[in-house]
């Protein structure tokens, strides 16, 4: 056997080796639906978590303020030696020894009267946890809000490629078409050059078409924080497939709406609580103090331990205390003039920052109202112009097809009906997306609602 026969039998089990090993798989796309990524944004969205823990930082606060209210009980004890000169109390004898000691002792302390400072401090706390629980709900608002931006961002990308697909396969039948004209002699070859071109610019079209789809894509998927290098398909319906039934809304109805449901708004009239609260906070510093202290303390000395065993010792050093303590402010280098003045400040600002906010709520309440109605006079604008677009390319069509039109007439026939097709759709989903602009001003955006119904 020579040694191309040796070559080649090798290469040949080579190869049906390799033929016989499985084939590499591609990576299983996870199918997505709207409601499934909003579920998966309120799960891993590093806003929400952060909201959550400060809601449950602010809830500790609470439960320490209640606790203010208790009794304080401490428990000591300690263990001591002592070496050097020491007098026998029972022979009045000194002598240098060591000594050995144990004591014990256990005291609690009960704050009866502050100025109600404690009820202040308690009321400021949960009017501020109540506040936390409006901002934590608002920042939900946001991130469902956020991702119903992402989503119809991709759907809008994804419904551009199927029109800029729809016009590529139109360019190729007409160049088709033209090179049919071409052969028989009746169009010039400049058509066929001419369509060639068209086609080509129609195919780089779609290519950024599809880079913008993978654009929109990979910001969704960052909003939602999935896997980077996962395969995601992000379910949603046709243009032509989404209800574009306008609703009737009033301008008056909806701020007042969104001044008694945005959660921002209530979450800054909770901080006006809470600030009002700390100005009784900082004023009960006027007022005197009274308080309740009791403590039990005992102790054992090896130094009599000949005399007294170590229980009689616990039970014949036991020392019992109950008292009260007053104290009155006189003086404290204005501390306490210069802690109200300071909170009454910031209760006044906190006044102005819920006027600042309802003025900005007013605003994009308006704002959004008037983008709404546009989105509507637009998907009226946008149907009229695809149905003419439409005819049009259809007359101009015949009439290319009976050498009565250039081609110049058929292209731009066919651009302006790709055009009318593109606005078409962004205006459907751009009034889609108005609504749910809507109810985020208006702080009613339901995070279980679909996105499409």
């Amino acid at each position: 056997m020579n040694r191309s026969s040796i070559l080649f039998g090798g290469l040949a089990l080579i190869l049906g080796v390799l033929a016989l090993l499985p084939a590499p798989l591609h990576a299983q796309q996870r199918v997505i639906t709207f409601n499934e990524a909003v579920d998966i944004a309120l799960e891993r969205n590093v806003a929400v978590r952060r909201a959550q823990n400060n809601l449950e930082l602010q809830g500790l606060t609470v439960t320490s303020e209640k606790a203010d209210f208790l009794p304080n009980v401490n428990l000591n004890s300690g263990l001591n030696r002592n070496y050097g000169l020491f007098i026998d109390n029972t022979t009045f004898e000194q002598r240098t020894t060591r000594t050995d000691g144990f004591n014990m002792s256990a005291s609690s302390g009960l704050n009866l009267f502050n100025g109600f400072s404690d009820v202040a401090s308690l009321r400021a706390a949960e009017a501020a946890l109540e506040g936390q629980e409006y901002s934590f709900e608002r920042t939900k608002q946001t991130v469902v809000f956020d991702v119903i931006q992402a989503y119809l961002n991709v759907i809008l990308a994804e419904e551009n490629i199927r029109i800029r697909q729809d016009d590529m396969d139109a360019q190729r039948e007409s160049l088709e078409q033209i090179r049919e004209f071409v052969n028989v002699g009746t169009r010039p070859v400049s058509d066929l050059y001419q369509q060639e071109a068209t086609l080509a610019s129609s195919e780089a079209q779609l290519l950024t078409a599809e880079n913008t789809f993978e654009l929109n894509k990979t910001r969704l998927i960052r909003v939602l924080q999935l896997d980077p290098l996962g395969e995601y398909t992000f379910e949603a319906p046709r243009a032509d497939d989404v209800d574009t039934t306008p609703r009737l809304y009033e301008a008056e109805t909806m701020l007042r709406t969104a001044f008694e449901l945005r959660p921002d708004l209530r979450s800054q009239e909770m901080s006006i609580e809470s600030a009002a609260q700390s100005v009784r906070v900082a004023k009960s510093s006027r007022y005197p103090t009274l308080s309740a202290s009791g403590s039990v303390s005992t102790s054992w000395s090896s130094a009599r331990r000949e005399i007294f065993s170590f229980g009689d010792q616990l039970d014949l050093n036991r020392s019992e205390r109950i008292g009260l303590s007053l104290s009155i402010p006189l003086f404290n280098r204005l501390n306490t003039r210069t802690n109200i003045e300071r909170s009454q400040v910031q209760f006044r600002n906190a006044q102005l920052d819920l006027e600042n906010a309802q003025q900005n709520v007013a605003l994009e309440v308006r704002q959004s109202y008037q983008d709404y109605l546009t989105a509507t006079k637009r998907l009226d604008v946008t149907a009229k112009q695809l149905r003419s677009a439409e005819q049009a390319l259809q007359i101009v069509q015949e009439r290319y097809n009976l050498a009565d039109a250039t081609l110049v007439e058929l292209t731009q026939a066919q651009a302006a009906f790709t055009q009318a097709a593109s606005q078409r759709a962004q205006a459907v989903f751009e009034f889609h997306f108005q609504e749910r602009v809507l109810a985020y001003y208006q702080g009613t955006l339901n995070p279980e609602r679909a996105l499409f119904e």
